[in-house]
């Protein structure tokens, strides 16, 4: 049944807009102002309000359900997915534990891999070591409400500070960046991050549990000292059909 939002709106034929994109922007500002798990109206409902197509109604509703604005179940209708979850993990060093609990989730970790090895090339030039030193090599699945998130790999220099010992803490309930300062007495300062689009290949399909080839927000970040000392190397593998990050940016002073 069409009502309260959607009751008032109709679509504009005159101007050169597709109309499955105007029908997708109405849709979008609905399942902005309603709760997760409304149903939409049936596809009937939506071709004979807005006189479109069906096949119109179709690429707008397989659009938004892409996009993870909505789930389609074969018997029971389109149902509005919950939204979300934004995250400041771009502009904010803070645990993934504490981000969570402050945004109202239970966050949950399992430790996939706790080792050392070799350095990389590619590890060694971001932690400014030489190939071949010893790295802690830290894999976790990290999740929220029982749902997997992220799949994060970080190296950390096992020669600093005695950071190879982490291989003994128990970092399912505690956070690193914690256990860094007050045990090794390793504070992180500052880091930088380059985010990009990858799609999830076989071990972040099966782990984060979305189809081979998924897109991923996948970021790399490396973490320093007070000293400008390299001292975490780390790649995460976002789901991007439950996460989105939160990006302040200010005008720069001339």
């Amino acid at each position: 049944m069409i009502d309260g939002f959607l009751l008032e709106k109709k679509l504009n034929k005159n101007i050169p807009i597709p109309l499955y994109y105007q029908l997708k922007e109405l849709l979008m500002e609905y399942i902005s102002v309603s709760d997760e798990n409304t149903p939409l109206p049936t596809e009937s409902q939506l071709c004979e309000h807005f006189q479109v197509s069906r096949s119109t109604v179709r690429q707008t509703l397989g659009e938004l359900t892409s996009d993870g604005f909505l789930v389609r179940h074969k018997g029971k209708g389109t149902m509005i997915l919950p939204r979300k979850i934004d995250q400041d993990f771009l502009v904010v060093l803070e645990s993934f534990n504490d981000e969570m609990h402050e945004k109202g989730y239970t966050p949950h970790t399992e430790v996939l891999s706790l080792t050392v090895q070799e350095a990389s090339p590619s590890v060694a030039k971001a932690l400014k070591i030489a190939k071949g030193d010893p790295v802690v090599n830290l894999v976790r699945l990290r999740g929220a409400n029982s749902v997997p998130m992220v799949l994060v790999s970080s190296y950390l220099p096992a020669a600093f500070h005695g950071l190879g010992s982490l291989v003994t803490e128990d970092l399912v309930n505690n956070s690193l960046y914690r256990i860094m300062e007050d045990t090794y007495h390793v504070p992180i300062e500052s880091s930088r991050r380059v985010i990009e689009i990858r799609l999830a290949g076989d071990f972040e399909a099966s782990h984060l549990k979305v189809a081979p080839h998924a897109p991923l927000q996948y970021i790399e970040t490396i973490s320093t000292t007070t000293d400008n000392i390299p001292v975490e190397f780390s790649k995460a593998s976002y789901r991007g059909d439950i996460s989105r990050f939160v990006i302040e940016i200010r005008k720069k002073r001339i």
